[in-house]
């Protein structure tokens, strides 16, 4: 049986994943709620806990309606539907969130009137999620998908949650054990296609990013689904979440989110390329390795040059593709303007609203010789 967390304090590890999810939470809600069309939201949380750790520390519950409650205002004045999906499978977890749930659902009544609808389930995720399944196409969704351990985002469950439309997910994953025990039964039995070598040589504090590999190659052609990764180490293990999304929009809130939980690497709550001891410099400079933010620079600066000519919006989709904020891409075409390797216009936008949504599309040339 998993270990029940909520009948402890939450360690560091659960903390940074819960405040990833509720971060992602904030950002996605006022992309609806601020679009020119009314409709509905569904936020599904499929391993709810029961509410709170031992401490009273808020678990994803509690932080889902308390991030939907900053935005009262909007979601009134748009007439915004939204449902919260709670399901928890373990009996005695689910008999307390429901408890629980009932004095937040009077509150809510009283706030929102019926645009806010809470639902306590106490379901297998499997069967829930298939059960449920057609319903997820009939409106945007935030999915939240903590499972203790490896199993319950397998093949199938995959690859119906990326055929999803106008979904993003969040999914948490005990990367150490699959890279640990990749050839046991019962790892086989929910990864069989899994390459052992490759996830044994990636090496300990790669073992999330493998996995990461894994799940990507399982993405078909024509399915413009986006993964990225947050590692996390607990102790003597990698743990990890892998992100979701088809828009653009989407993966630029998250990469910002990873880059501001971490502004060394974006993607760990560790330094998983130990890039504080490439920072303290070389001896001898051809020795010299680069750091995450410094590699990115020399990429970019030669995916220019080689181009000869690209766009502001060529630059930003090369940023989210080798995970990074859009800020490090501006940053970078700001420096080779200075140094004089490229030539663009000062005002030069690198985000989703001036490269897709206000079409501020401007032409960066590099420089012969610069």
């Amino acid at each position: 049986m998993p270990e029940d967390i909520n009948k402890k304090p939450f360690d560091e590890a659960t903390i940074t994943k819960l405040e990833i999810f509720e971060r992602y939470l904030e950002a996605w809600l006022p992309v609806f709620i601020n679009a020119p069309f009314s409709g509905s939201l569904l936020v599904c949380d499929f391993f709810a806990g029961s509410g709170y750790d031992a401490e009273g520390t808020p678990g994803s519950p509690m932080r889902i309606l308390k991030t939907v409650e900053k935005f009262r205002e909007g979601i009134i004045k748009k007439a915004m539907r939204i449902r919260v999906v709670l399901n928890e499978r373990n009996i005695g977890k689910a008999t307390i969130l429901e408890s629980r749930m009932l004095s937040e659902i009077e509150q809510i009544r009283r706030q929102f009137g019926d645009l806010i609808s809470l639902d306590c389930c106490n379901e297998d995720f499997g069967e829930f999620f298939n059960a449920r399944y057609a319903d997820f196409g009939a409106q945007p969704n935030l999915m939240f998908i903590d499972q203790y351990g490896i199993k319950e985002v397998n093949d199938a469950i995959f690859r119906r949650l990326i055929a999803l439309e106008k979904t993003d997910f969040l999914f948490f994953i005990s990367s150490s054990i699959l890279r640990r025990f990749p050839e046991e039964e019962s790892v086989r039995t929910y990864f069989p296609d899994l390459n052992a070598n490759a996830i044994r040589n990636a090496g300990h504090e790669n073992a999330h990013r493998a996995i990461l590999d894994y799940y990507r190659r399982k993405i078909p052609a024509g399915n413009s689904m986006k993964l990225y990764p947050f590692s996390i180490r607990k102790a003597a293990n990698i743990y990890g979440l892998i992100f979701g999304s088809k828009h653009p929009l989407g993966v630029e809130k998250f990469l910002n989110i990873a880059w501001d939980k971490n502004r060394l690497n974006g993607e760990a709550n560790f330094d998983i390329d130990d890039d504080m001891e490439k920072r303290q410099g070389s001896l001898f400079p051809e020795l010299q390795r680069l750091t995450k933010l410094e590699l990115f620079e020399r990429e970019l600066g030669e995916y220019i040059r080689e181009s000869g000519e690209v766009t502001n919006r060529d630059v930003y989709d090369f940023t989210l593709a080798h995970g990074h904020a859009p800020r490090h891409g501006r940053d970078v075409m700001m420096k080779l303007r200075k140094e004089g390797k490229i030539d663009c216009d000062a005002q030069i936008g690198c985000s989703y609203k001036s490269c897709h949504k206000d079409r501020s599309i401007r032409t960066i040339k590099a420089v012969k010789n610069g």
